[in-house]
């Protein structure tokens, strides 16, 4: 056990070096992804500043090299070149505002804006001196040629170009170390992963072959368990075999004992109740008013008594009689039982309404039994002055409900309700009511023994089912039986070793 619990824990704790591994250099390499785009993106930022810089330049140089050789040729052939760059010089200068916003550095930015800022002054020169010649004002056009405006302006130009190239050059020379740094510290991780990588995997494999050894050294042990187990479980079969062998003799005799009981005490009691009655026609006036109180009180004692060991024994022989099942069809037992109970229903003017019920593997008699005592009480424990109704519905139960209420699976449940108008009871007792001997009310209220809601719930799980009451004070009662469509009684004659009697 000892080893096991060592076992168990070293296998934790690779699994989590493992995991931190994994984690750390997930994390690094992720971390160094995100350097290598950052990096990417200030290169392509220095290298689109170097690139609109140098073509602005050359723009500048290119317009001031058609100027001059307009102003001192007098030939438009220079203008040719001069106006196709004029033409691109307004995306040039769009490009260089641009890169100036996404640069990083507000002195780059500074200057950036600064260059535009002295090439459109440049340029603007440029323009001005050709136009005037254009115009014919050549010596007012001149006059700013030869003056030192325009170098003034170039050199600015020029000298803002080389400090802003200058600084470009040094943040790419910057990017371009920070790239190889990146590289050789990307090196050792790969070298470190892959040392600790080979570890793990090592501290796995021999991880591996000491749960194998465990694993075959625990099956032997277990085999050898096993073989004890097998030993001892083959002693305890044949000890239940014995105490079954007795248990369904003992069930013999009991049943045997029941059916005289019942017999023996039966006739005694047939015996006082007609005694009692031909005393009660016979020679009631010879008693007085307190002997007639007492032969009352004998003769409904011996119904009781005789209605007591009837029930009982249908209780007893709930399983032990019962029939094998066949296909029953829940309408039909409905009907047979309306039709007993049709002397009740014309007294209470009840109105019981029957939906379409279903055709279930069932004995028949006791499904009869179920509806009998259900709709019986139904009928007795009515509230007065309001009109009795009584509803049978039935409704399918799918597979989630069927698994919350721990219904055998594998088979098809549906649910019968049995619904009525009646006194109701306190939901507390939903339980006790189907305990035998239980009731909610005086004999001297409801007639009764208190079995039949017993007898019911046996009967429904003797068909693998289950019932459930609900209830409030003057509300009705409700009963939910959930049955199997196509169930097989949990038991049978044959395992209780009972021997019917005829």
């Amino acid at each position: 056990m000892k080893v096991m619990i060592r076992n168990t824990a070293s296998s934790i704790l690779l699994v989590v070096l493992v995991i931190i591994v994994i984690a750390a250099n997930s994390t690094y390499t992720i971390h160094t992804l995100d350097e290598l785009a950052a990096l990417e993106r200030r290169l392509f930022t220095t290298n689109q500043v170097i690139n609109s810089i140098n073509t602005l330049h050359i723009a500048v140089l290119r317009t001031e090299s058609g100027q001059r050789g307009y102003l001192l040729s007098d030939s438009e052939r220079y203008l040719i070149d001069y106006d196709s760059t004029l033409n691109k010089v307004n995306n040039i200068i769009d490009q260089v505002e641009a890169n100036a916003i996404r640069s990083n550095y507000d002195q780059q930015e500074v200057r950036l804006k600064q260059l535009v800022k002295l090439a459109k002054s440049k340029l603007s020169e440029l323009i001005k001196t050709v136009e005037l010649a254009r115009q014919g004002q050549r010596q007012e056009a001149m006059a700013i040629f030869t003056s030192d405006k325009g170098l003034q302006l170039y050199d600015e130009f020029e000298k803002v170009f080389f400090a802003i190239e200058a600084e470009e050059h040094k943040l790419q020379k910057q990017h371009i170390d920070s790239l190889l740094k990146l590289r050789s510290n990307s090196e050792t991780n790969l070298i470190v992963s892959s040392i600790t990588t080979g570890l793990l995997i090592v501290g796995i494999f021999v991880l591996l072959r000491m749960n194998i050894r465990e694993t075959i050294r625990h099956r032997q042990a277990l085999q050898q368990h096993n073989l004890v187990l097998e030993s001892r479980v083959k002693e305890r079969t044949a000890e239940l075999q014995v105490y079954a062998e007795e248990l369904s003799r003992s069930n013999r005799e009991l049943e045997d004992f029941a059916f005289v009981a019942s017999h023996d005490l039966q006739e005694p009691l047939r015996k006082i109740r007609a005694f009692g009655n031909r005393i009660s026609t016979g020679y009631e006036s010879a008693l007085d008013e307190r002997g007639q109180d007492f032969l009352r009180r004998m003769l409904n004692a011996a119904e009781r008594m005789s209605m007591l060991i009837s029930d009982l024994l249908a209780f007893s022989r709930v399983t032990t009689r019962g029939k094998d099942f066949k296909a029953t069809a829940l309408n039909d037992v409905v009907n047979s039982v309306l039709d007993d109970l049709e002397i009740t229903i014309e007294e209470t003017q009840a109105k019981i309404e029957v939906d379409e019920l279903p055709v279930m593997q069932a004995d028949a008699s006791q499904m009869n039994q179920v509806f009998l005592n259900l709709l019986s009480n139904a009928l007795k424990f009515i509230q007065p002055e309001q009109p009795v109704h009584i509803k049978i519905t039935c409704e399918d139960v799918s597979q989630p409900v069927a698994e919350s209420l721990h219904l055998q699976p594998g088979l098809k449940w549906f649910k019968l309700t049995v619904q009525d108008n009646g006194i109701g009871f306190e939901q507390t007792f939903a339980d006790k009511i189907f305990a035998p001997f239980q009731r909610l009310h005086g004999r001297s209220e409801y007639k009764g023994t208190g079995i039949g809601l017993a007898v019911c719930r046996r009967i429904v799980e003797r068909h693998n089912g289950t019932i459930q009451a609900f209830s409030e004070p003057g509300q009705g009662a409700r009963f939910d039986l959930y049955m199997p469509a196509d169930g097989q009684p949990f038991t049978s004659v044959h395992q209780q070793g009972v021997i019917s009697h005829a």
